[in-house]
Protein backbone atom coordinates (compact mmCIF):
# COMPACT_ATOMS: atom_id res chain seq x y z
CA UNK A 1 0.00 0.00 0.00
CA UNK A 2 2.83 2.44 0.93
CA UNK A 3 4.35 1.43 -2.25
CA UNK A 4 1.49 2.26 -4.13
CA UNK A 5 0.61 5.53 -2.50
CA UNK A 6 4.37 7.10 -3.26
CA UNK A 7 4.29 6.13 -6.84
CA UNK A 8 0.75 7.57 -7.35
CA UNK A 9 1.99 10.84 -5.51
CA UNK A 10 5.73 10.86 -7.68
CA UNK A 11 3.70 9.95 -10.82
CA UNK A 12 2.00 13.46 -10.00
CA UNK A 13 4.79 14.93 -9.30
CA UNK A 14 6.93 14.18 -12.67
CA UNK A 15 3.86 15.65 -14.31
CA UNK A 16 3.96 18.71 -12.49
CA UNK A 17 7.62 19.45 -13.05
CA UNK A 18 6.42 19.10 -17.17
CA UNK A 19 3.90 21.51 -16.65
CA UNK A 20 5.61 24.20 -14.34
CA UNK A 21 3.45 25.81 -11.96
CA UNK A 22 3.64 29.75 -13.55
CA UNK A 23 -0.46 29.50 -14.55
CA UNK A 24 -1.74 32.83 -13.82
CA UNK A 25 -5.23 33.71 -13.27
CA UNK A 26 -8.20 32.63 -15.64
CA UNK A 27 -9.97 35.41 -17.26
CA UNK A 28 -13.20 34.59 -15.17
CA UNK A 29 -10.86 35.23 -12.32
CA UNK A 30 -9.50 38.49 -13.45
CA UNK A 31 -13.23 39.81 -14.41
CA UNK A 32 -13.65 39.46 -10.13
CA UNK A 33 -11.23 42.53 -10.01
CA UNK A 34 -13.65 44.40 -10.84
CA UNK A 35 -15.54 44.11 -7.05
CA UNK A 36 -11.81 45.45 -5.76
CA UNK A 37 -10.67 49.55 -6.06
CA UNK A 38 -7.39 50.48 -7.12
CA UNK A 39 -5.19 52.84 -5.27
CA UNK A 40 -5.20 55.45 -8.33
CA UNK A 41 -9.24 55.55 -8.54
CA UNK A 42 -9.21 56.81 -4.80
CA UNK A 43 -8.42 60.85 -4.46
CA UNK A 44 -8.11 60.74 -1.23
CA UNK A 45 -7.97 56.91 0.60
CA UNK A 46 -7.92 58.33 4.23
CA UNK A 47 -11.44 59.96 4.40
CA UNK A 48 -12.52 56.37 3.72
CA UNK A 49 -11.02 55.16 7.16
CA UNK A 50 -13.96 55.21 9.80
CA UNK A 51 -12.61 55.55 12.90
CA UNK A 52 -14.65 53.21 16.01
CA UNK A 53 -13.01 52.06 19.56
CA UNK A 54 -10.06 51.53 20.31
CA UNK A 55 -8.50 53.76 18.04
CA UNK A 56 -6.12 56.23 19.46
CA UNK A 57 -6.54 60.04 18.86
CA UNK A 58 -4.04 62.63 19.07
CA UNK A 59 -5.27 66.36 18.59
CA UNK A 60 -2.80 68.76 17.52
CA UNK A 61 -4.49 72.12 18.10
CA UNK A 62 -1.96 75.11 19.16
CA UNK A 63 -5.00 77.58 19.66
CA UNK A 64 -6.11 75.34 21.99
CA UNK A 65 -3.98 74.43 24.94
CA UNK A 66 -6.45 72.46 26.52
CA UNK A 67 -7.09 69.99 23.79
CA UNK A 68 -3.12 70.40 22.16
CA UNK A 69 -1.13 67.42 22.11
CA UNK A 70 -4.19 65.29 24.14
CA UNK A 71 -4.21 61.73 23.47
CA UNK A 72 -6.86 59.67 24.40
CA UNK A 73 -8.41 55.96 23.36
CA UNK A 74 -11.81 55.90 22.26
CA UNK A 75 -14.26 54.70 24.91
CA UNK A 76 -16.32 52.04 24.10
CA UNK A 77 -19.08 54.11 23.50
CA UNK A 78 -17.34 56.05 20.39
CA UNK A 79 -17.02 59.14 22.96
CA UNK A 80 -13.56 61.29 23.77
CA UNK A 81 -14.24 63.28 26.66
CA UNK A 82 -12.47 66.28 26.58
CA UNK A 83 -11.69 69.71 28.31
CA UNK A 84 -13.65 72.92 27.23
CA UNK A 85 -15.83 70.22 25.05
CA UNK A 86 -17.10 67.19 27.31
CA UNK A 87 -17.95 64.15 25.38
CA UNK A 88 -18.16 64.15 21.91
CA UNK A 89 -18.94 61.36 19.73
CA UNK A 90 -16.37 60.63 16.78
CA UNK A 91 -17.22 56.73 16.21
CA UNK A 92 -18.61 56.03 13.03
CA UNK A 93 -16.59 59.43 11.23
CA UNK A 94 -13.53 60.09 9.32
CA UNK A 95 -10.46 61.41 10.35
CA UNK A 96 -11.41 64.93 8.00
CA UNK A 97 -14.85 64.66 9.62
CA UNK A 98 -13.26 64.80 13.50
CA UNK A 99 -10.90 67.56 12.77
CA UNK A 100 -13.73 69.42 11.11
CA UNK A 101 -16.37 68.37 14.19
CA UNK A 102 -13.38 69.45 16.69
CA UNK A 103 -12.46 72.55 14.78
CA UNK A 104 -15.82 73.72 15.09
CA UNK A 105 -17.07 72.70 18.72
CA UNK A 106 -13.45 75.04 19.71
CA UNK A 107 -14.67 78.06 17.37
CA UNK A 108 -16.95 78.82 20.54
CA UNK A 109 -13.98 79.75 22.66
CA UNK A 110 -10.96 80.35 19.87
CA UNK A 111 -11.59 82.55 16.79
CA UNK A 112 -9.34 81.03 14.26
CA UNK A 113 -8.00 77.80 15.76
CA UNK A 114 -7.98 74.51 13.73
CA UNK A 115 -7.46 71.00 14.48
CA UNK A 116 -5.41 68.05 13.09
CA UNK A 117 -5.52 64.66 14.39
CA UNK A 118 -3.51 61.82 14.13
CA UNK A 119 -5.05 58.41 14.27
CA UNK A 120 -3.43 54.85 15.72
CA UNK A 121 -5.68 52.46 14.35
CA UNK A 122 -6.61 49.82 15.74
CA UNK A 123 -9.71 48.95 15.71
CA UNK A 124 -9.74 47.47 12.12
CA UNK A 125 -7.64 44.33 10.17
CA UNK A 126 -7.15 42.64 7.26
CA UNK A 127 -5.59 39.64 7.01
CA UNK A 128 -2.55 37.64 5.59
CA UNK A 129 -2.84 33.47 4.87
CA UNK A 130 -0.33 31.17 3.46
CA UNK A 131 2.76 31.01 2.68
CA UNK A 132 4.42 33.79 3.96
CA UNK A 133 6.63 34.32 6.69
CA UNK A 134 4.17 36.70 8.80
CA UNK A 135 0.95 35.93 8.52
CA UNK A 136 -1.85 36.95 10.44
CA UNK A 137 -3.60 40.50 11.57
CA UNK A 138 -2.98 43.74 10.06
CA UNK A 139 -3.72 47.01 10.87
CA UNK A 140 -5.94 48.11 8.51
CA UNK A 141 -5.40 51.87 7.49
CA UNK A 142 -7.62 52.12 4.52
CA UNK A 143 -4.78 53.00 1.99
CA UNK A 144 -3.24 49.25 2.14
CA UNK A 145 -2.41 47.79 -1.20
CA UNK A 146 -1.56 44.19 -1.68
CA UNK A 147 1.66 44.77 -2.77
CA UNK A 148 2.36 46.58 0.38
CA UNK A 149 0.60 43.92 2.78
CA UNK A 150 2.58 40.89 0.84
CA UNK A 151 5.86 43.22 1.59
CA UNK A 152 5.15 43.00 4.68
CA UNK A 153 4.27 39.68 5.03
CA UNK A 154 7.33 38.40 3.00
CA UNK A 155 6.12 35.04 0.76
CA UNK A 156 8.23 32.51 1.32
CA UNK A 157 10.01 30.32 -1.27
CA UNK A 158 7.70 27.51 -1.20
CA UNK A 159 4.39 30.13 -1.93
CA UNK A 160 3.20 30.42 -5.97
CA UNK A 161 3.42 34.19 -6.86
CA UNK A 162 1.61 33.75 -9.66
CA UNK A 163 -1.96 32.53 -7.63
CA UNK A 164 -2.31 35.19 -4.75
CA UNK A 165 -5.94 35.15 -3.70
CA UNK A 166 -7.59 38.35 -2.72
CA UNK A 167 -11.15 37.53 -0.97
CA UNK A 168 -13.50 40.14 -0.03
CA UNK A 169 -15.80 37.80 2.28
CA UNK A 170 -19.91 38.69 3.36
CA UNK A 171 -22.74 37.30 5.18
CA UNK A 172 -24.42 37.68 1.79
CA UNK A 173 -23.56 35.62 -1.18
CA UNK A 174 -23.81 38.27 -3.29
CA UNK A 175 -20.77 40.56 -2.07
CA UNK A 176 -18.33 37.85 -1.65
CA UNK A 177 -15.94 37.96 -4.16
CA UNK A 178 -12.63 36.00 -4.87
CA UNK A 179 -9.98 37.47 -7.44
CA UNK A 180 -6.48 35.71 -7.81
CA UNK A 181 -3.47 38.56 -8.48
CA UNK A 182 -0.12 37.60 -10.12
CA UNK A 183 2.49 39.17 -8.16
CA UNK A 184 5.04 38.58 -10.71
CA UNK A 185 3.49 40.67 -13.41
CA UNK A 186 3.47 43.25 -10.80
CA UNK A 187 6.83 43.39 -9.94
CA UNK A 188 8.93 42.14 -13.28
CA UNK A 189 6.81 44.11 -15.51
CA UNK A 190 5.03 46.93 -13.23
CA UNK A 191 1.81 46.39 -14.20
CA UNK A 192 -0.51 47.74 -11.46
CA UNK A 193 -4.14 47.29 -12.15
CA UNK A 194 -4.25 44.33 -10.33
CA UNK A 195 -2.93 45.68 -7.23
CA UNK A 196 -6.04 46.26 -5.51
CA UNK A 197 -6.62 48.54 -2.74
CA UNK A 198 -7.65 46.50 0.59
CA UNK A 199 -11.12 46.43 2.77
CA UNK A 200 -11.56 45.57 6.27
CA UNK A 201 -11.37 42.39 6.40
CA UNK A 202 -10.19 41.89 3.43
CA UNK A 203 -8.44 38.05 2.95
CA UNK A 204 -4.90 37.47 1.72
CA UNK A 205 -4.12 34.14 1.02
CA UNK A 206 -0.61 32.85 -0.23
CA UNK A 207 -0.85 29.07 -1.91
CA UNK A 208 1.80 26.63 -1.81
CA UNK A 209 3.40 26.37 -5.50
CA UNK A 210 1.91 23.17 -7.10
CA UNK A 211 5.71 21.58 -7.14
CA UNK A 212 6.16 22.83 -2.96
CA UNK A 213 2.20 20.80 -2.75
CA UNK A 214 3.33 17.92 -3.76
CA UNK A 215 6.19 17.73 -1.88
CA UNK A 216 4.03 17.97 1.32
CA UNK A 217 1.89 15.42 -0.15
CA UNK A 218 4.84 12.91 -0.31
CA UNK A 219 5.74 13.99 3.21
CA UNK A 220 2.47 12.84 4.37
CA UNK A 221 2.26 9.94 2.33
CA UNK A 222 5.40 8.23 3.67
CA UNK A 223 5.13 9.88 7.79
CA UNK A 224 3.31 6.70 8.47
CA UNK A 225 6.44 4.85 8.10
CA UNK A 226 8.97 7.52 9.11
CA UNK A 227 8.88 5.78 12.95
CA UNK A 228 9.28 2.67 11.86
CA UNK A 229 12.78 4.00 9.38
CA UNK A 230 13.93 6.17 12.75
CA UNK A 231 13.60 2.76 14.81
CA UNK A 232 15.26 0.76 12.14
CA UNK A 233 18.23 3.51 11.90
CA UNK A 234 18.17 3.82 15.97
CA UNK A 235 18.90 -0.08 15.77
CA UNK A 236 21.38 -0.04 13.51
CA UNK A 237 23.24 3.09 15.27
CA UNK A 238 23.63 0.60 18.60
CA UNK A 239 24.62 -2.54 16.62
CA UNK A 240 22.12 -4.67 16.49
Amino acid sequence: MLGFRSFSVMTVFIALLSTGCTSGPTAQEREQLKYFERPYSRTTSTDRYVIAPPDVITIHSPLAPELNNVKQQIAPDGTLNLDLLGHVAIAGKSPQEVEELLTASLRTFYKDVKVHIDVEFKSQWYYVFGETSNSGPKRYTGRDTLVQALADAQPTRLAWPERIYVIKPSPDPDQRHVTVVNLKDIIQEGNSTSNVLLAQDDIVYVPLNPVANVGVAIQNALFPAQPVFQAAGGARSVGF
